[in-house]
């Protein structure tokens, strides 16, 4: 589905109110910010689903880049997250974490500069990728997304993507999603008694690509976020511009 067609199908879905409010609203700025957690399951599709939802509304996505700012409030060297970036874990202690990341902060110093981190970005229209963005905002006005797929289908895309087979890539996916589990239990379990990925409450809409691919939900994921209450007719000007 092209972006025209994706465009033309949430109008569709919202012709009454396309019509009745779009000139009137589509220059208005948010009353609020525009914010987006995505959790995603490896080789769901969940980048490709961002990419569309922030070309579509217009807004900045963060992932890696959170890196650098947490680096800089943790004073701990960016190479030593990116190891740790949900690689973390279960029950690391924080004198192992000194150790291995050769620095006297601990993991509750990493948390706390992530907090701050993500709290800030959302001040501004954004799409917030995994680091636990859908607890760490829990309670504000935001559209917390889960992107998943079960194992099979998962690994045939990252067989496709990656040129390995199917046995290698459906180990990968189940070993990247364990460490992406592990990480959100280790970094949150004392702050949230339900901090699983599988704790569906967590989340505001859990997107299934296995039939439906993450290139092709883009109207579904906009509906929502309207129907939750997000101003989203500026699309069109958007998209049309």
């Amino acid at each position: 589905m092209t972006s025209t067609d994706a465009l033309n199908f949430l109008q569709s879905l919202l012709a009454k109110d396309f019509k009745a409010d779009e000139h009137r609203r589509s220059h208005k700025k948010r009353a609020e910010p525009l914010v987006i957690t995505l959790s995603r399951d490896f080789g769901a599709g969940g980048e490709e689903l961002c990419a569309e939802l922030a070309h579509f509304l217009g807004i900045t996505i963060y992932d890696k880049e959170i890196l650098d700012r947490v680096a800089q409030k943790a004073k701990i060297e960016k190479i030593h997250l990116e190891q740790h970036d949900e690689q973390t874990a279960a029950g690391i202690s924080d004198v192992l974490y000194g150790l291995v990341f050769g620095t006297a902060a601990t993991r509750h110093d990493y948390r706390r500069a992530l907090i701050e981190v993500v709290t800030e970005l959302a001040q501004e229209d954004c799409i917030v990728v995994g680091r636990g963005a859908h607890l760490i905002l829990a309670g504000r006005k935001v559209f917390r997304l889960r992107v998943v797929g079960s194992r099979a289908v998962c690994g045939e895309r990252v067989s496709a993507e990656l040129g390995i087979t199917q046995a290698e890539a459906e180990r990968l996916v189940f070993e990247t999603n364990s460490k992406r589990h592990k990480s959100i239990q280790t970094l949150y379990g004392d702050l949230f008694e339900a901090c699983s990925l599988e704790n569906a409450t967590n989340f505001d809409l859990i997107l299934n690509t296995d039939h439906l691919p993450a290139g092709n939900a883009t109207p579904t994921v906009l509906v929502a976020a309207h129907q939750f209450g997000f101003e989203i007719f500026d699309i069109h000007h958007r998209a049309g511009a």
